[in-house]
């Protein structure tokens, strides 16, 4: 089936379209596969944070985040070498945590589409994003205006696998509050999405 730009569709087109993803957003947030991970995260959490009270504590503070940003930096030279163990607890539960925090904080919420489970060339682990309420906040807000929903989409797996090749200032606290707001200009001054100024 091509692809239809959702600008390009009558008003019973959209509604369908908008009903398809609303389904697809559910089945995103609530499937076995996802259940599955996040519950093997929670339950190997208590035993993942008594290995390293040393440098906690662990308690799903925003300001937790340097700590853990220190503890995949000291553990990895690489993000290869990240990648290697991304299902360990070490990293796994890392980023879960990495997710709650964020959840508790911003109000996001777990994905992911269990269509992954099986054909996943990429890779996928559990991301968070915003709940589909928000969505209309962010219609058509990305740069170049082409996402009918552009809520951010956050992996923690791949960021704490990544950090070892980031810069310091780049690493978890960056843009963390910003990250979940809606973005208010940007480079187009005839934009009709952004009220530049």
């Amino acid at each position: 089936m091509e692809w239809t730009d959702p600008r390009d569709m009558d008003e019973d087109e959209y509604a369908e379209y908008l009903r398809e993803e609303k389904t697809r957003d559910h089945v995103s947030a609530h499937n076995a596969v996802l259940e599955k991970w996040l519950e093997q995260q929670r339950t190997g959490f208590p035993a993942w944070a008594r290995e390293r009270a040393g440098r906690g504590p662990w308690d799903f503070a925003v300001d937790s985040l340097p700590r853990l940003e220190a503890l995949v930096r000291d553990a990895f030279d690489s993000p290869a070498q990240a990648r290697e163990v991304m299902d360990t607890p070490l990293v796994a539960v890392a980023a879960w945590y990495l997710g709650e925090v964020h959840n508790r904080a911003f109000g996001t919420q777990w994905r992911f589409h269990p269509s992954f489970a099986g054909a996943n060339p990429l890779d996928h682990r559990p991301h968070i994003t915003l709940p589909w309420e928000r969505r209309e906040e962010f219609h058509y807000t990305d740069p170049e205006h082409i996402e009918d929903d552009a809520r951010p989409v956050y992996s923690p797996t791949e960021v704490l696998c990544n950090l070892p090749a980031r810069p310091a200032d780049q690493g978890l606290l960056h843009r963390i509050g910003s990250r979940w707001k809606v973005p208010t200009s940007c480079d187009d001054a005839s934009c009709r999405y952004h009220a530049n100024g």
